[in-house]
């Protein structure tokens, strides 16, 4: 017979590390996280670190403090274990495009390894690739943005009608090269688990 709990007996459960409540959180709770990560360049075992961690930043929070939920625990939990892998996707994306994206950057200045430069020039080459099949107008309004050039001038410039719409492409342009690196399947040699798309 499968046993459910409410959503304040699994807090007072997690409270006190029961594992009857632990293991029905797995179950019941574990594919919705599964589902977003696989979904978003993630797998199983991504699904399950992030899972992991969730639970660690409830467990941690219903102990410092009465938890009001706005909506169900299960909802809250997806929403501690999205920013998660969220947050990790950033920082995969952050990893592989540092500085200016400039394509005949030297990488010798940053190392005199060459396993570590000959890497740099292999996620250049990933880059590179994907960044010249953005359609011209991303490449032109990313290459602005990435040398800093304020969003008023980048408007002028590409003949946008105001800043907040420059905004708005800049974020359609930056987003569409995301989902097309992090997708490719060369991306996971350079990028491992901890290391960041947009959550769909």
């Amino acid at each position: 017979m499968i046993i459910h709990y409410s959503d304040k007996s699994l807090i007072q459960g997690l409270r006190q590390k029961k594992e009857s409540h632990i293991r029905y959180m797995y179950r019941e709770y574990f594919p919705l996280i599964r589902s977003i990560v696989e979904r978003n360049s993630g797998n199983r075992q991504d699904a399950e670190d992030v899972f992991h961690d969730g639970m660690i930043i409830l467990y941690l929070r219903v102990l410092r403090e009465p938890v009001a939920l706005s909506s169900s625990l299960k909802t809250y939990l997806y929403s501690i274990c999205k920013n998660i892998w969220h947050q990790r996707l950033d920082r995969k994306f952050r990893l592989l495009y540092q500085a200016d994206f400039e394509v005949n950057e030297n990488p010798s200045r940053y190392t005199d390894d060459q396993q570590v430069r000959e890497e740099y020039l292999e996620k250049m080459r990933l880059y590179n690739g994907h960044f010249l099949s953005l359609p011209q107008d991303c490449q032109t309004l990313l290459k602005l943005f990435f040398r800093k050039v304020p969003l008023k001038e980048i408007a002028g410039t590409l003949g946008l009608k105001d800043e907040v719409y420059a905004k708005t492409r800049k974020y359609m342009c930056k987003n569409m090269l995301r989902k097309k690196i992090l997708n490719d399947p060369l991306c996971q040699q350079f990028i491992f688990y901890d290391g960041f798309r947009e959550i769909e």
